[in-house]
């Protein structure tokens, strides 16, 4: 494959991994609404954070794993690794930018593989500012000072 192929192939896979994302936690949003309001009052405050960052983790676990294994079909497809297994461990070491090294993919592949980096940098950002907004909305009074700002 080209590298231009390559640039073409990897934009698609980091698009479709991004609207994976931001769907993942666009359509959890209104279960947070719901699961405030059963959780209401001061009755059970832990049990409303656990709750609450429990759904959160998972939401986000959901969407990066999806993500994985699209990389990790599309890399099998693309390359000459052995099998999904393989290609799975490949694909989950480049998403996490944690490149051991110990699998190389050759010059028709290693453009894509790039993108999956820049996939797993994009998606891990927009965990992170979904924890911390599901954070602000549990644990408000951490956020502010005693002033209200």
């Amino acid at each position: 494959m080209g590298a231009f192929q390559q640039i073409v192939l990897g934009t698609g896979l980091l698009t479709f991994s991004a609207v994976i994302h931001v769907t993942a936690v666009a359509v959890s949003v209104p279960f947070f609404g719901k699961l405030s309001a059963r959780l209401s009052g001061e009755k059970w405050p832990r049990l409303r954070i656990v709750a609450f960052l429990a759904m959160a983790v998972f939401v986000l676990v959901a969407a990066h794993t999806l993500q994985v294994w699209t990389w990790a079909v599309s890399f099998l497809a693309i390359t000459d690794l052995p099998d999904i297994a393989t290609s799975f461990y490949f694909a989950t070491v480049t998403y996490t930018t944690l490149g051991y090294g110990d699998i190389v993919l050759g010059p028709d592949a290693r453009i894509v593989a790039t993108f999956c980096a820049i996939t797993g940098l994009l998606t891990f950002g927009i965990s992170t500012a979904f924890l911390i907004g599901v954070l602000a909305r549990i644990l408000p009074n951490v956020f502010h000072d005693d002033h209200g700002t």
